[in-house]
């Protein structure tokens, strides 16, 4: 028979109490909110296909790599995340049938890094009635953020702080005394308008031409010659993928070489790849450091990037989904070894100044703080289209107090 010293006993039942405790926190299970003994469930739904695949398919492996790199460090508390993505074409009606999925089949504990406005909008409708949060929504349109929703927390800064700026920037730097306007004619679109014009008001001044174009247009011949007649000094332009490249198309058949300020989403190497050389000024916002720049973090994040998808060049939009992957992560570590998708909910509610170390300070509020509660980050930085590159203009603007 083996006899324990008094140490070697409380050694013993100090060591059984730690098993006890470990064993106890990995055997929480709650599969109806997509959390399991060892894993916690993910939902996404993306333009894997369509005009803005590239945009979905980059946002996409961001996640994917930061998740990886969670999982290598031994997942959030204890648990290993789980990602699963569903192609909606950035159509409202698939990203609907994507969540019903996601929920109802595949229990997943939130949704992540939804690109759009209309299809997040879509999906929501659906996923908050199962009390489903969608954490880092990707859109820049205010009207997804305001009102703010009780479960839909959203990236990145919105079109109210990047249209000023792009107004502003306009007038006050470059001396412009006309600007005019190409934009989607959707809740995408719409705001940004509102936005431009209510700033060129301030301004004392109004939009020479205003021109419109439907989602997924493959003609803007006719928007082009209009907005070049009016000779402006500025053409600012909310485009995205072959439609924003069809604007410049356009221009050049007309040999028109306008000074334009591009949506948020168009600083991206993939877009310029698309693009190929122009002769037009091009200024789009961004709401991370520079791809190429001297960000330890990025850095760091594109060599893993790039060792996972050796296809894939490092951009702006997989810096989205890094950003999205980042506040789902720090969310879930602040729930604890019990998590529920009510205490993830508190805790976004609570985040404040959270560095995602990859450009401004993330902070969520109450619903009844207004119209910025639940948008995460409204600091944007201008950056100017030089040699194919996108390079930063300066420090961050951030009109929003918080």
């Amino acid at each position: 028979m083996t006899h324990l010293t008094p140490r070697r006993t409380l050694l013993a039942a100090a060591a059984a109490s730690l098993m006890a405790a470990t064993l106890g926190a990995h055997a929480f299970e709650n599969k109806e909110e997509g959390v399991l003994t060892q894993e916690i469930v993910l939902g996404s739904s993306q333009p894997l296909s369509g005009t803005l695949a590239y945009m979905g398919k980059a946002v996409d492996e961001g996640m994917r790599t930061y998740f990886d790199m969670v999982n290598e460090q031994g997942g959030v508390n204890g648990r290993k995340i789980k990602l699963i993505t569903y192609d909606d074409e950035l159509k409202p009606a698939k990203s609907v049938a994507n969540a019903k999925l996601l929920v109802e089949r595949d229990k997943v504990f939130a949704m992540v890094g939804n690109i759009g406005h209309a299809t997040n909008i879509s999906a929501y409708e659906y996923s908050s009635t199962k009390k489903v949060p969608t954490i880092g929504a990707l859109s820049i349109s205010d009207l997804t953020s305001n009102p703010p929703r009780d479960l839909l927390y959203v990236l990145p800064s919105p079109q109210s702080t990047e249209t000023a700026a792009y107004i502003d920037h306009a007038v006050e730097v470059l001396k412009a005394k006309k600007i005019a306007m190409l934009y989607q004619n959707d809740g995408w679109g719409k705001p940004a308008y509102d936005i431009a014009v209510q700033r060129m008001e301030k301004h004392g001044m109004k939009l020479v031409e205003a021109q419109t174009f439907e989602r997924f247009a493959t003609d803007l011949t006719s928007q082009v010659f209009k907005l070049k007649q009016a000779e402006p000094d500025v053409v600012i332009v909310y485009a995205l993928g072959q439609e924003a490249v069809q604007f410049f198309r356009g221009a050049e058949k007309l040999g028109w070489k306008p000074t334009v300020f591009g949506a948020g989403g168009l600083n991206d190497p993939k877009f310029i790849e698309l693009l190929g050389k122009t002769q037009s000024k091009l200024y789009v916002a961004s709401y991370y450091d520079a791809v190429d720049g001297n960000n330890p973090a990025i850095q760091s994040f594109f060599q893993r990037y790039t060792k996972l998808y050796p296809k894939s060049a490092p951009t702006s939009m997989a810096l989205m989904g890094y950003s999205s992957a980042a506040v789902t992560v720090e969310a879930l570590k602040r729930t604890g070894a019990e998590p529920s998708r009510a205490k993830v909910v508190a805790e976004l509610d609570g985040m404040k100044d959270f560095d995602q170390k990859i450009g401004p300070k993330i902070t969520f509020q109450p619903v009844s703080a207004g119209g910025y509660a639940r948008r995460g980050q409204t600091g944007v930085a201008l950056m100017e289209l030089k040699d194919q590159k996108f390079v930063s203009m300066g420090s961050y603007i951030d009109p929003v107090k918080r």
